[in-house]
């Protein structure tokens, strides 16, 4: 199967039965619009800015960063699956992104990727939770950061307790600057963090 065939599969497996329900549900299109509305009122862009995304999914959050930087700063976006990686580069290519994001196949915890080397680094959604280890997953995504960086936490209620990272951060010298939560629809109710590292 070449390039535009994959990306033809992508586009229709958006609105699959499967995906397509969750996709374009009002809970699915709050969650995008306060996570999104998060990141541009809680962080100022500045020249030079690099942001990290972990977990690439879908590849929306990730184009959406790209447009908020504006140009002036980086994205870099982060994936264990190679196909992911490999569809989203194509996808932003072919779509003519105009920051599009430098990807990186690797696992979270690859031991090369690069530290200290991002203002900001963005965990959202079910990222957490498919690493399979809450706290090494946290102390990856903060080695990622600059002495002065800050990680943007996102995650259902249902599945990341904030309780977890309340505990986490007691035994580090991270700071929560930030904690909201939303519980606009009961069925989905998720938290957005703000942490110093």
């Amino acid at each position: 199967m070449n390039m535009d065939e994959k990306l033809l599969n992508y586009y229709l497996e958006l609105k699959s039965p499967e995906a397509g329900e969750w996709n374009s549900s009002p809970q699915c299109i709050h969650t995008e619009l306060i996570t999104r509305d998060f990141v541009r009122k809680t962080f100022s862009v500045t020249d030079g800015i690099q942001v990290c995304n972990v977990g690439i999914g879908t590849g929306d959050w990730d184009d959406y960063l790209g447009y908020w930087l504006k140009g002036k700063g980086n994205i870099t976006s982060i994936d264990i699956n190679n196909e992911i990686c490999e569809i989203f580069a194509y996808r932003q290519q072919r779509e003519g992104h105009p920051n599009p994001s430098k990807v990186l196949c690797k696992s979270i915890f690859d031991s090369d990727l690069p530290k200290e080397n991002f203002d900001i680094v963005t965990l959202i959604g079910s990222a957490i939770n498919e690493t399979g280890d809450f706290k090494k997953c946290l102390d990856s995504c903060l080695s990622l950061l600059n002495p002065d960086g800050y990680l943007m936490f996102m995650a259902n209620l249902k599945y990341s307790s904030l309780e977890m990272l309340e505990e986490y951060l007691k035994q580090t010298n991270y700071q929560l600057e930030e904690k909201n939560l939303y519980n606009a629809f009961p069925e989905y109710p998720f938290f957005i963090c703000k942490i110093k590292k």
